[in-house]
């Protein structure tokens, strides 16, 4: 790779990480080119880029960010995950990583927090924000169509 080419890698991945909300690096040691396809098919929504990236050059590109602590994981070859929604990605990565055991989900960054395996994983196990307006919605809207339906069976029993 030459040099404009890695300058140019470098401002790409710092302007992703302006945009991102969370960081996450795994070791895809031992993974098929399917198997990497596959998560990517399934991150490709919820991140702006995953990508199999050269340490130094990522390293380089989270040096003035936020998520430099992210940098102090990458000591094996590794992919990285710039996410949009990183809660969603902690879901796909933890999903991933069960079904295939040659995923090594190393670390990551989300809002202020460095997270480790285990972090990642409990995160992985909470409602997604679409569940929780959900169970909001239903909380909120339940004693009304309880009433609802205690006011017709009892206009059924008048007539």
């Amino acid at each position: 790779m030459r040099r404009e080419e890695k300058s140019d890698l470098i401002s790409a991945l710092q302007s992703s990480l302006k945009s991102a909300n969370g960081v996450f690096v795994v070791e895809n040691h031992g993974l098929t080119v399917r198997e990497m396809e596959t998560l990517r098919s399934e991150l490709r929504p919820l991140v702006s880029l995953f990508k199999v990236v050269k340490n130094r050059l990522m390293k380089l590109a989270l040096a003035d960010t936020d998520f430099a602590p992210v940098s102090d994981m990458m000591k094996r070859p590794t992919a990285v995950a710039i996410a949009t929604d990183a809660l969603a990605v902690t879901k796909v990565l933890a999903k991933f990583a069960d079904e295939h055991p040659n995923l090594t989900i190393v670390g990551g960054k989300m809002d202020a927090d460095v997270l480790g395996v285990n972090d990642i994983v409990q995160l992985s196990k909470l409602p997604s924000l679409l569940e929780i307006r959900g169970t909001i919605a239903r909380i909120l809207v339940e004693p009304a169509s309880r009433l609802a339906r205690v006011s017709a069976e009892y206009g059924k029993k008048e007539n």
